[in-house]
């Protein structure tokens, strides 16, 4: 049965494109994916129809991913898991780090810039809020909740370190060679060449690139 279902996965992968891709056991990914060249697929990993991954990159065991365009060379860890509506897209630049468990919220737009390094466990990128929904007592349900869950994009630039167990919130821009402290949460703009930490996140210190 494992044979049958490599012969699967490479067929599908040959229809894509011609270099090599490794699949481990239980990978599943969708025949409408496109991929680059030297490909590593975790166990277990899903891979939808609106993907694109670029030359070199690693997918970590248990990891689901949709509507998500990935740049060459970066590794994404183990047990990432993309939710929302599923009505923005999600960019990740070229030698980016996504860490174990964090979430990538795409009900509306995320884009990552090069060299990005977000750290895990559980860190979550979140693009849209349920708070007003709560406040308003609307039902789950509601043909007119989308009124009440607001969506924002977030951008993170090149060249950024976010710390395990943060938060970015709705709408957040992350100016490049930043750097976010582990469990902070960011309700607010972080300028370029800073340091920001804690609830909610404020700025620590300046940054000096490094020749």
């Amino acid at each position: 049965m494992l044979n049958k279902i490599k012969r699967y996965l490479i067929s599908t992968y040959v229809k894509l494109n011609n270099s090599t891709c490794t699949f481990s056991e239980g990978a599943r990914v969708s025949r409408k994916a496109c991929f680059g060249k030297n490909i590593k697929f975790g166990e277990n990993c899903r891979i939808g129809a609106d993907v694109i991954i670029g030359d070199g990159v690693s997918i970590g065991v248990n990891t689901t991913l949709r509507h998500i365009r990935i740049g060459i060379n970066s590794h994404i860890e183990s047990g990432i898991k993309i939710v929302g509506t599923g009505k923005g897209k999600i960019k990740i630049g070229k030698e980016c780090y996504i860490g174990a468990n964090n979430i990538l919220d795409n009900s509306d737009d995320i884009i990552i810039g090069d060299f990005v390094h977000i750290a895990g466990p559980s860190t979550g990128l979140w693009c849209h809020s349920t708070a007003q929904m709560c406040m308003n007592s609307i039902p789950l349900n509601d043909s007119a909740r989308d009124k009440y869950r607001p969506t924002s994009p977030i951008r993170i630039e090149s060249n950024v370190y976010v710390g395990g167990n943060c938060t970015i919130y709705p709408g957040i821009t992350i100016g490049h060679h930043s750097v976010i402290a582990p469990n902070s949460a960011v309700t607010k703009d972080v300028p370029s060449s800073s340091m920001v930490g804690g609830v909610p996140a404020k700025v620590i210190n300046g940054i000096k690139k490094t020749s």
